[in-house]
């Protein structure tokens, strides 16, 4: 007896989404968070499928009663759009939110519970000041981390600092790299007329407003134009158990472990190489690659360091193309093997949080639907990278010519273990008082008008009494920088406590903000300065911003190193 679970196959019958931006009555028209997800209802104007046919609908979005103090979000969507009696629920995985709402929605066909459901991915960032919007996304982060002063920006900064390190590159390297990396999103953003930034953005002027400020330092290795916009959005997907011309053949979502501490490392998501085998083994495809030339992917790059290690951990292309893949249009461009991004890419396109992953999956099935392309992938990473869901569409035709049978994928990578509860920086020092160990990483925030750090966030490694190694993160003040700027991997810290202080290397530790309901607030009595939401205006030395002579503009640096 085959104990198999069998699910319906599962089409999109019709899909839709607003240009990304800001709808706040100046840069895009007025619209609440209620009234965007209203806009939704145009998609039964093209749709097979009629409204009362609905029998669910499920709404992705991230902290919705934060951003616009929206609670029971589903039923009013629901009723809104004329849809009240039908089954509602949302959905909140933090920034995979839509994509998530969206393998709901699958599973509702899938399983047989519904004929028909609706899915949406809707955010209204714009309602909150960028200072706010920052510390509610530092909500999903751990509780000590963000306390400490970790968030989403300083998560992308602690992954191209481990690129930079595994890689060997110089800062000047990595500027340079990721220079050409926001010239390619912002070339075409400005051809979509659904993205929020819509401009190009050449080489030179990356490195001309390095030198007058626009282009400040954020969080070190980061600059402004190293990281997505903040967005506001909404899409939406009809899925049936009735046929059409493009279907869902693959789904895979996984989790990592909550805290970025505790990783083993930073140069792969290993829940986006889990989500990835699992979406491939359901569709039944032993290697992505055999899609060459007639795939579009959509991944999550908010940061310039995350694009690259996507491009691995989906299985795109090589390690060894990881540094030059998105820069080689012949392998990732509008004609090459595998294009990506087409669309500008968070970076350019944007990135309203909840709604990315549900603009993706509607971005592809455009495409697929008007002959560009047999298949789109999607990538939507969720939380402190945590949350990945991976979706592939696809012509129907193409997907019943081709050879399907679905497997189980093996071999994925391990995750880093969480400390126990009783590993405690206070039950470490609770005996000697003092304790040797090692720096792992750290980056550094700086203030985009002063350019003086502001806060530094450092990562260490210290022997337990059960004898094994954790790791632990820090805040310190930013007056200590240049301190903490001189350490590399491997260099021994003493962690100690005197007069109830806590000292690494005999700086002073902080906890600079307080975890709520409402997301993260700056305690009282730290004297670090609010966060502006922009950043700093200095390089890694703490020198001010280069002249024009002392930045020289990349040529083609970046070389093939592997097939």
């Amino acid at each position: 007896m085959n104990s198999r679970f069998e699910s319906r196959k599962v089409y999109v019958a019709a899909s839709f989404m607003v240009p990304v931006g800001r709808y706040n009555g100046k840069e895009r028209e007025a619209l609440s968070f209620l009234d965007l997800a209203e806009k939704t209802g145009e998609i039964f104007k093209e749709s097979p499928i009629r409204q009362r046919e609905i029998e669910a609908v499920v709404v992705g979005s991230q902290n919705p009663s934060a951003f616009s103090g929206v609670d029971n979000l589903a039923a009013k969507v629901a009723g809104i759009l004329g849809l009240s009696g039908a089954r509602s629920v949302l959905i909140d995985t933090a920034s995979s939110s839509g994509a998530s709402a969206f393998e709901n929605a699958y599973l509702e066909v899938a399983s047989g519970r519904s004929e028909h459901v609706l899915a949406i991915g809707v955010q209204k960032m714009s309602d909150v000041s960028t200072t706010d919007a920052t510390r509610i996304v530092a909500g999903v982060i751990d509780r000590d981390e963000a306390e400490f002063g970790l968030t989403m920006p300083a998560c992308g900064a602690l992954v191209a600092r481990s690129l930079m390190e595994r890689l060997n590159l110089s800062m000047e390297e990595w500027t340079a790299f990721s220079s050409l990396l926001t010239q390619r999103a912002q070339r075409f953003a400005s051809r979509n007329p659904y993205a929020h930034l819509r401009f190009e953005l050449p080489v030179e002027e990356y490195y001309r407003q390095i030198v007058n400020g626009k282009n400040y330092r954020y969080w070190w290795p980061l600059r402004y134009h190293d990281f997505c916009p903040m967005s506001d959005g909404v899409a939406a997907v009809i899925l049936t158990a009735e046929p059409q011309d493009v279907m869902v053949t693959g789904i895979g979502s996984a989790t990592d472990i909550p805290t970025i501490a505790d990783r083993n490392y930073f140069h792969s998501f290993p829940a986006t190489v889990a989500a990835a085998e699992a979406a491939y083994g359901m569709a039944g495809v032993k290697d992505i690659r055999s899609f060459a030339g007639k795939m579009h992917i959509n991944m999550h790059d908010p940061f310039n360091g995350f694009g690259p290690i996507n491009m691995v951990d989906l299985g795109i292309v090589s390690q060894g193309r990881l540094l030059d893949a998105l820069l080689d249009d012949e392998l990732t461009g509008e004609n090459g093997m595998f294009p990506t991004n087409l669309t500008g890419g968070l970076k350019g396109r944007g990135h309203p949080l909840g709604a990315t992953g549900m603009i993706q999956v509607v971005e592809n099935h455009r495409m697929i639907a008007d002959g560009k392309f047999r298949a789109g992938l999607s990538h939507s990473i969720g939380g402190p990278i945590n949350n990945n869901i991976v979706i592939l569409l696809e012509q129907t035709g193409h997907y019943e010519r081709r050879s399907h049978e679905p497997y189980k994928p093996w071999g994925l990578p391990s995750l880093g273990k969480l400390k126990p509860k009783d590993v405690t920086v206070e039950r470490l020092l609770s005996e000697s008082g003092a304790v040797e160990g090692t720096f792992v990483s750290a980056t550094t925030r700086f203030d985009y008008k002063s350019g003086e750090p502001e806060s530094v966030v450092v990562i260490v490694s210290c022997r337990a009494a059960n004898g094994k190694s954790h790791r632990f993160l820090f805040g310190i003040p930013g007056e200590n920088y240049e301190q903490v700027r001189h350490l590399a991997a491997g260099d021994r810290i003493s962690l100690e406590r005197i007069n109830n202080e806590i000292l690494l290397n005999r700086m002073p530790v902080r906890r600079f903000y307080q975890k709520t309901i409402a997301g993260v607030v700056e305690m009282a009595g730290t004297g670090w300065k609010r966060l502006t939401g922009k950043g700093g205006g200095r390089s890694e030395t703490g020198d001010e911003s280069p002249s024009g002579t002392s930045w020289k503009i990349p040529g083609k640096i970046f070389t093939k190193t592997g097939k």
